[in-house]
């Protein structure tokens, strides 16, 4: 077989399928490939995965979820990142903590030297009710989870049993909840026990 040079990302790409084998005991995922690389969709990860099929350094599987088997390793080491997995919350079960197991819908990995071991949750962002604050629509947002924010700082909070990203502003009588889109009015309410915040936009992936 004739092996080809792997470009510095697809040794990235590599390097980490095989610090996960070796750490986590099984490759990682197609998402969390596309989540260690910083995007959202899988479509950068599959063609990274392919190119370094096709130069002969591993074999996928098909029909399985971690079907990446490494068949050369790389002669020269490549710094890897240590990586965690964080709950990707879908809808959230009224009356459950937000990171409760039904409400989660899958994990992110991500670089673990970037938070630390601060307690985080991500979000799929839906909708352009945040483009003014550079969250579009299909990016994953990052929370650090925490019961308070500040005053104007973006959060995620619950209201109506649906979790929201807005911006937090508090005045004496009540909170608004406001988007970061003129087109989008603001969420005004009275009472404390109306809203629950869960915590405070620390980052966001966006899709390649």
């Amino acid at each position: 077989m004739n092996i080809k040079t792997l470009t510095p990302d697809q040794k990235k790409v590599l390097s980490y399928i095989i610090h996960q084998q070796k750490t986590a005991g099984s490759p990682p995922t197609v998402r969390e490939i596309s989540a260690y690389l910083g995007c959202s969709s899988p479509n950068s990860a599959n063609q990274h995965l392919k190119l370094i099929e096709q130069k002969g350094y591993l074999r996928r599987i098909p029909g399985r979820s971690r079907g990446i088997e490494v068949v050369i390793g790389l002669e020269e080491p490549v710094e890897t990142v240590e990586s965690r997995s964080i709950p990707l919350i879908g809808r959230v079960a009224a009356g459950m903590p937000i990171t409760a197991e039904e409400n989660i819908e899958g994990y992110i990995s991500i670089d673990k030297t970037m938070f630390g071991n601060d307690s985080l949750f991500t979000l799929r962002v839906r909708g352009d009710s945040m483009i003014g604050a550079g969250i579009l629509d299909g990016d994953i947002v990052i929370v650090r989870q925490q019961p308070t924010v500040d005053n104007n700082e973006i959060a995620v909070v619950i209201i109506d049993g649906e979790a929201t990203l807005k911006r937090f502003i508090r005045h004496n009588d009540h909170i608004i909840l406001r988007a970061e889109n003129p087109a989008y009015g603001d969420i005004i309410v009275f009472s404390d026990q109306d809203v629950w915040v869960v915590g405070k936009l620390s980052g966001v992936l966006r899709k390649c």
